[in-house]
C-alpha cells in the first residue's frame, strides 16, 4: 500500500502497531463515502458529476489492475469509495485485497483451439 500513488487511490501515510492501537493512517477525505453522498436525503449530484465519479473509480481500479503485481480489491462498493473536497473519488479499504501475479488457465474449446483466460 505504501507504494501506491494515483489520484484515484487513497494515499497511505503510515501505521500504528502498538497494541491495542492498531491503525492505518491515510489522507483525510472530507466528503466521506460515496455511499453516504448518494443516499443522503435530497442528494443533488447531477449526471455530469456522477459520470466523472464513475470515471474516477474506473481510473483507480485500472491503476490497481495494471500495477505489478496486480492488486485485486475484492470489496469494491460505494462505502469503500471516498470523496475529497474537490469531488474526486478515491478507492480505499484494501482489507480484502490480494496481490495477484498473472495466472493463466488453458483449456481446449470444442474446435481444439487453446483458450487462455486470466484468473482474477
Amino acid at each position: 500500500m505504501s507504494r501506491l500513488r494515483h489520484p484515484n487511490v487513497v494515499l497511505f501515510l503510515g501505521y500504528v502497531t502498538q497494541p491495542p492501537n492498531l491503525s492505518i493512517l491515510t489522507e483525510y477525505l472530507p466528503r466521506g463515502s460515496l455511499y453516504r453522498l448518494l443516499h443522503r436525503p435530497n442528494s443533488q449530484i447531477d449526471e455530469t458529476r456522477r459520470l466523472k465519479m464513475a470515471l474516477d473509480v474506473a481510473k483507480g481500479m485500472n491503476y490497481l489492475h495494471a500495477s505489478h503485481p496486480t492488486i485485486v480489491h475484492r470489496d469494491l462498493k460505494s462505502p469503500n469509495l471516498l470523496v475529497d473536497k474537490n469531488w474526486v473519488v478515491k478507492v480505499s479499504d484494501f482489507g480484502m485485497s490480494r496481490l495477484k501475479h498473472h495466472t493463466f488457465l488453458s483449456s481446449k474449446s470444442t474446435a481444439g483451439t487453446v483458450i487462455s483466460l486470466m484468473l482474477w
